[in-house]
């Protein structure tokens, strides 16, 4: 895992320039809902790790649960609104900017 971003436009420029998963934040469930994601359709779970990646069109946020790498969850910027509502997730995953 590399280094955690601090800003927004540093996870955004390192999405696309690097060939990885880029680190936003571990949640845990209760942390996770207060975003506003609905987790009601998961398994039940402790923690999740999040990522921002770039497929090569758009920005995808990866949800790792419980470090099960074996059933990653994915949305797209386009599944969740936009590139507006994308760069809401990343600034709450960061914690605020």
């Amino acid at each position: 895992m590399t280094q955690k971003v601090q800003t927004v436009s540093e996870a955004l420029r390192r999405a696309q320039e690097e060939d990885e998963d880029i680190f936003l934040a571990s949640l845990d469930k209760d942390q996770l809902e207060r975003t506003g994601f609905d987790t009601s359709v998961f398994d039940p779970f402790e923690r999740v790790d999040i990522y921002l990646l770039w497929d090569g069109s758009e920005y995808v946020l990866k949800y790792v649960f419980d470090d099960d790498i074996r059933f990653p969850y994915y949305e797209k910027e386009s599944e969740i609104g936009g590139r507006d509502s994308l760069i809401d997730a990343v600034k709450e995953y960061l914690g605020g900017e």
